[in-house]
């Protein structure tokens, strides 16, 4: 019982982040192996122990959408100055390879 405000803060703060992205209208960023220079919000941060990094999900002023891997936890609901290469575009998001936290 103890545990049950912890859980719904943070099923609260997921769902928010999730609803941020599935309604996000700003479309993709650039073409593949163009270098960009964004400015995000940061959404979700998850640590995956199978490749000791962690997945990042932002969203730009823009209502744009990016993932990127990072090895560095980044803080959620923090605005960050980052650039990158664009490797790809699915599910009205962007991803990003070699990406450098400025």
């Amino acid at each position: 019982i103890a545990s049950l405000p912890s859980c719904y803060e943070r099923g609260v703060v997921r769902q928010t982040a999730d609803q941020r992205v599935n309604f996000a209208t700003g479309g993709f960023i650039g073409k593949a192996n163009d270098k960009v220079t964004l400015s995000i919000e940061v959404l979700k941060s998850v640590y995956s122990q199978k490749w000791m990094t962690n997945y990042v999900t932002g969203i730009t002023s823009d209502d744009q959408v990016v993932f990127f891997a990072y090895k560095q936890p980044l803080e959620i609901n923090k605005n960050l100055t980052i650039s990158g290469t664009v490797k790809g575009h699915r599910d009205n998001s962007t991803q990003l390879n070699r990406v450098k936290v400025i």
